[in-house]
């Protein structure tokens, strides 16, 4: 029995960070297919199905816990590291695919709410270090613990690992991307030719005059259509001429109507939170993070201060009444 189950054995190294790089690409954009030529990423999948079947794996994988260390194992160990190097090298392309989704998201939206993928960062670091973790614990416990630590650590980290897997194939299936079809990881960059500072005296005119950012759905297409120009003329007239993203020059508008909410007495009974919304966030933390990166306070570290200097001011003023 035994030798059947080593027959069908296979731990999959290989297949995981090909695995991990498709399943980014395809919560990142809708209308992905995985193509006949994409199956070339898991050819290594075959050689290591193989691997298994041969003498080199069985006498190595049994060797690794045998005094003397059995020839084969050095081998064995060398697949099992080029199978962690997979793992990390497919990791760091989807973290990287996960940076460039990012970066296009606040080139066309002004809210990242249910849009952004943060929460797969995580589980594709855990992937990329669990190898590695994994191949230095055996060793850690074959040189220094005469392997007696194996069934202690054995159960618990592939089950993390299962419990990591289900999660993300959950939260994926939940998250899908459907407002964000479009994505493309190959994009155009702008030229000196981009430069329009007619397009951008139009765009400050319209951003002050129908203050289009209290909508807080407004993405890059709205507002193109408002000026009556193609998408990629606003996004290139944006970066170039005010050296921001679409995400943080709308968000720019917004906090500077938070700003002369807060400071109108009428408005001292409504709630931060509250002025936020009516300026176009629609999100608490997002706000938070906009507001301090581009302050460099919290917006309700912001509203102490203007109330102490507000009633700094009274304070002078009811003094010289009095002199």
């Amino acid at each position: 029995m035994i030798d059947v189950f080593r027959y069908m054995q296979l731990e999959l190294l290989y297949g995981i960070g090909p695995a991990l790089y498709f399943y980014t690409k395809s919560v990142t954009d809708k209308e992905f297919v995985f193509s006949k030529r994409d199956a070339i990423h898991f050819v290594p999948v075959v050689l290591e199905f193989i691997f298994y079947r041969t003498v080199f794996y069985r006498l190595g994988a049994d060797g690794l816990y045998q005094t003397p260390v059995h020839p084969y194992t050095k081998i064995y160990l060398a697949e099992q590291w080029l199978g962690s190097f997979s793992i990390m090298s497919y990791a760091i392309i989807s973290l990287w695919l996960l940076f460039q989704y990012q970066s296009w998201l606040k080139q066309r939206y002004s809210n990242l709410e249910h849009k952004s993928l943060r929460w797969l960062q995580l589980p594709i670091i855990i992937y990329a270090l669990f190898w590695i973790g994994w191949n230095f614990f055996v060793e850690v416990d074959k040189y220094f613990f005469d392997k007696s630590l194996k069934e202690y650590y054995i159960l618990p980290t592939f089950v993390g690992l299962a419990i990591v897997t289900c999660w993300i194939g959950f939260k994926g299936y939940l998250k899908t991307q459907k407002e964000t079809s479009g994505y493309a990881s190959q994009k155009s960059k702008p030229t000196l030719d981009d430069l329009n500072p007619d397009l951008a005296k139009q765009l400050t005119e319209l951003m002050e005059k129908k203050k289009p950012y209290l909508n807080s759905d407004l993405d890059l297409n709205t507002l193109a259509e408002l000026l009556e120009v193609s998408p990629k003329q606003v996004s290139q007239t944006i970066n170039r001429s005010f050296s921001k993203n679409f995400y943080e020059y709308v968000n720019s508008y917004r906090i500077e109507a938070f700003k002369e909410l807060v400071a109108q007495p009428e408005n001292k009974k409504l709630t931060l939170l509250g002025l936020a919304f009516e300026c176009g966030f629609n999100s608490k933390s997002t706000f938070n993070n906009v507001f301090k990166k581009a302050t460099g306070t919290t917006p309700s570290q912001y509203a102490k201060q203007l109330k102490n200097k507000s009633e700094s001011k009274q304070s002078v003023v009811s003094y010289d009444e009095h002199a």
